[in-house]
């Protein structure tokens, strides 16, 4: 199967062409990085911040701050949706995703407190083998050690206090979240100090800072009724906050406190409480502000985990020397406004000159966008988060609302082969149209603000459209029975293909999207959008062959599969890593059966070896970026460079584990016993009519074969696992419908009018 192999390699060689342009182009223009060269760096966490939050007038020195500095969305993602105090920090200390107990990682000490009826450092020496003289421990570091160490994590605990260290700079943390109004005497059931899992080494212990009691005071107006003494927490903060190179990590506790208390007290009383705290946390920052010098110092102000009451964004600001007011993003993003929190310690390490460690998957803030005024800032910022939130809560609805839709027009078109009536059998049609027009919907719904909105409003936009959708289809379509297919097929193709070149705005918090609160994808194609973009363009290369004919057919089919393969796999554009080595096979195998050549064992290892290549060329042109442009693919080269292949298999593996967990709760699963028990259903009750179907569209067999290959691999190498061919299932049950009841309606694709034979299954007996 040589031919195959040569046409692979054609299609690599094309794809590679078409990808120098845009790469010399881009040389030079990364974004303002964040200038370094700094001495110190205060870590203000603010636990559970939201910008939102910070709309009224409690906060007037965090909000200057923010103001002056660089701001984004931070996404508090770990695992699982769901960011727990524990996996928050220990998150910001490795520099990408860490797991830890919130029962036993807010268990950290100074030398010299009780735990229990024992002295803390003795039980810490006796787990640990080691003692500490000073400074604060994390009790739970063993274990926190080896959970962390799984093949699927692979991740280094204390990677940013370890790099530190061997830098020279000191490091210190001053948090108390303990809860109970006691803790003042110095009694504890439950210890709420995870903020040290920020700034521990490996070996579980913060050289200096505080976390004893003696910071908090009674206080009637705070949760628990204690809060921070703030005399005492500044004085410790003059400790160590000296002349020589520091990070110094200060908890805003007050506002985790509060978080922990919400659920105990009214809704009228969470606000006084949520307003009361964050007045508090000001006024410390005030203080903190006062000690920093702006012309040596960095202040980083990060929301490391989310509100009890469910998902959000949190507050993300960085203000360094010489960094002018604006959005932040990172390498990891690619999006103006948004970091996440696997990116805090790698741009410590950045503002102070110190490498970074090749286990941080994170990269450092740099400056995108300008934004507008502060106040523009906020506004973007708040929306972004809002519509991220209302975009979770229509993911289930709205996947679900595909899958009924598609067995609503599965039965249809049933019943009109079943009782062929002509009006029956002419929405059935429509109703497949609409099907494919819904999906597109969903990512114009991204340019209204629905979640201002009651939410039937968006329920009619989505019917709305996809039904004029429909009708515009059958509209611009009536030269040939298959144009409408072809329009409503090339709209997808084309809205995708449009929105990933100029940057992927409809994928941003839409249900068939990305969501910056997930934190898989935040540029590029994600994993629902690449299933209808490689479906799509399957289905409509295999229809464009047909409708062109001959080799010109056959020509702009394989221009329509390469141009799809760069949209996809480009770092600049679609930037999708299974992508490529999912489309390159099913492109190939489509065009080989277009032009005739059967697939053989050859052609098959051919095919992968150009899918391998191809992802080698996309992974070249990555590099040959700037830096601060590499996308997830550049770093996993640079990974492998590092680590050898070990980076490769944690990345495997998590796909794989990422996979098997959705297999049995998709909704897209539903797809496959819709198609496959509509196909049984023709089969049985007309038999002839797909063989009818392959007779009058021969690429039929071309575009099931490369659908197939798309459906197995994008279920094998994508982390959606089985959503996958679950959205692609759905496109090819709508074409299916549309081309099936096109026959029974006696029109014949290509066919003219007057040579159109009328089919037997419109006649009163219903058989082919």
């Amino acid at each position: 199967m040589m031919r195959t192999g040569a046409l692979a390699v054609a299609v690599v060689g094309i794809a590679a062409t078409a990808l120098v342009g845009p790469v010399a182009a881009e040389a030079g223009a990364a974004p303002a990085g964040v200038p370094g060269g700094v001495d110190r760096v205060l870590i203000i966490s603010v636990p559970t911040l939201a910008w939102e939050d910070l709309e009224g007038d409690e906060a007037p020195n965090l909000n200057a701050l923010l103001d002056a500095a660089g701001i984004a969305d931070l996404s508090t993602r770990v695992v699982e949706r769901a960011t727990g105090r524990g996996d928050a920090y220990a998150t910001l200390g490795a520099g990408g995703r860490a797991r830890a107990r919130d029962s036993d990682s807010g268990e950290a000490f100074e030398v010299g407190e009780p735990y229990g009826t024992e002295d803390a450092a003795e039980v810490f020496a006796r787990r640990t083998g080691e003692e500490p003289e000073d400074g604060l421990f994390v009790m739970s570091v063993a274990g926190i050690r080896d959970r962390n160490r799984s093949p699927v994590f692979d991740t280094e605990v204390g990677a940013l206090g370890d790099s530190l260290a061997a830098a020279g700079v000191d490091r210190a943390v001053i948090a108390n979240a303990d809860g109970e109004g006691e803790l003042v005497a110095g009694a504890s059931e439950e210890y709420r100090r995870d903020a040290v899992l920020g700034l521990m080494g490996a070996d579980g212990t913060v050289p200096g800072g505080s976390v004893a009691p003696s910071l908090l005071a009674q206080d009637a107006d705070l949760a628990y009724g204690v809060g921070l003494d703030r005399s005492a927490t500044v004085a410790a903060f003059d400790e160590v906050w000296g002349d020589e190179r520091a990070v110094v990590l200060v908890e805003a506790s007050d506002l985790a406190r509060t978080d922990e208390y919400l659920p105990s007290v009214s809704s009228d009383q969470r606000d006084a409480l949520r307003s009361e705290a964050l007045e508090s946390t000001d006024e410390l920052v005030g203080d903190l502000l006062e000690r920093v010098d702006p012309e040596r110092d960095a202040v980083i102000v990060v929301g490391p985990y989310h509100a009890q009451s469910g998902v959000h964004l949190t507050v993300a600001g960085l203000a360094a020397p010489g960094l002018d007011p604006g959005l932040l993003r990172t390498a990891v993003t690619r999006r103006s406004g948004f970091v996440t929190l696997g990116d805090v310690a790698p741009t410590v390490l950045d503002l102070l000159g110190v490498p970074q460690p090749s286990s941080m998957e994170g990269e450092p803030f740099e400056r995108g966008a300008t934004g507008g005024s502060a106040a523009d800032r906020r506004s973007f910022l708040i929306e972004a988060d809002r519509g991220a939130q209302f975009r979770d809560r229509m993911v289930g609805p709205a996947t679900a609302a595909v899958v009924v839709v598609a067995i609503v027009v599965a039965l249809a078109a049933a019943l009109a082969l079943s009782w062929p009536q002509r009006w029956l059998i002419g929405g059935g049609r429509f109703a497949a149209l609409a099907l494919l027009g819904f999906l597109p919907a969903t990512y114009l719904a991204g340019l209204v603000a629905f979640y201002d909105l009651a939410t039937v409003w968006y329920w009619v936009f989505l019917a709305s459209v996809g039904a004029a959708i429909a009708a515009l289809c059958l509209l611009v379509g009536r030269r040939d029975p298959i144009d409408p297919l072809i329009a409503a097929l090339g709209l997808i193709v084309g809205l995708l293909t449009v929105d990933v070149v100029l940057g992927g705005t409809l994928q941003l918090n839409t249900v068939a999207g990305y969501s910056p609160t997930v934190g898989g994808r935040f540029a590029g194609f994600g994993n629902l959008a690449f299933a209808q973009f490689a479906a799509a363009s399957i289905i409509l290369a295999g229809l464009v062959a047909h409708r062109v004919g001959g080799r010109r057919g056959v020509g702009a089919a394989t221009v329509i599969l390469v141009a799809a393969v760069i949209v996809d796999g480009a770092p600049f554009w679609g930037s999708d890593v299974g992508g490529v080595l999912t489309l390159v096979p099913a492109a190939g195998v489509t065009i080989a059966v277009l032009v005739g050549w059967r697939v053989r064992a050859r052609g098959v290892v051919a095919l992968a070896g150009a899918a391998l290549v191809a992802l080698a060329v996309f992974s070249a042109v990555d590099l040959a970026r700037p830096a601060a442009r590499r996308t997830h693919l550049g770093r996993l080269v640079e990974s492998v460079r590092a680590d050898g292949w070990t980076a490769f298999e944690t990345v495997a593996r998590r796909k794989l584990e990422a996979n098997v967990d959705v297999l049995a709760s998709s909704v897209w699963a539903l797809m496959l016993p819709v198609a496959f028990g509509f196909v049984l259903f023709i089969l049985w009750r007309s038999p002839g009519r797909l063989r009818r179907l392959a007779e009058l569209l021969p690429e039929w067999r071309a575009i099931i074969a490369g659908f197939s290959v798309a459906a197995v691999l994008g279920f094998a190498l994508n982390d959606s696992g089985i959503a996958v061919p679950g959205v692609m299932l759905g496109l090819l049950i709508a074409a299916l419908v549309y081309l099936v009841l096109t026959l029974a309606a006696g029109d014949a694709p290509d066919t003219p009018p007057e040579q159109r034979q009328p089919q037997v299954g419109a006649s009163q007996s219903g058989r082919t």
